[in-house]
């Protein structure tokens, strides 16, 4: 389990290093994204970003996949699961 800070910086890194797959420089990145080299930096260091740069870098990279599954929950593929979820009702 992460911490808030421990994720971003984690996110940020897992970023630095699509990038680095992809060959890109920050420049670059910067430019496809639409965001200063300097928030790429900043992003990739210490996971600080607004979410719509997070998005932004998330678009050039192609990895926005990701963001459309993020809070989606997930529906059960067996009748075995669907046992084992039971039965909830009402409000939570």
């Amino acid at each position: 389990m992460f911490s808030p800070g421990e994720l971003a910086q984690r996110i940020g890194a897992n970023a630095q290093e699509a990038r680095l797959a992809q060959n890109l420089s920050r420049k670059t990145l910067a430019q496809m994204a639409g965001v200063s080299e300097s928030t790429i930096k900043r992003f990739e260091s210490n996971g600080q970003i607004t979410l719509e740069g997070l998005v932004l870098i998330a678009t050039a990279l192609g990895s926005t996949r990701q963001f459309a599954e993020l809070f989606k929950l997930e529906q059960p593929v067996s009748i075995e699961e669907i046992k084992r979820q039971g039965r909830t009702r009402g409000r939570k």
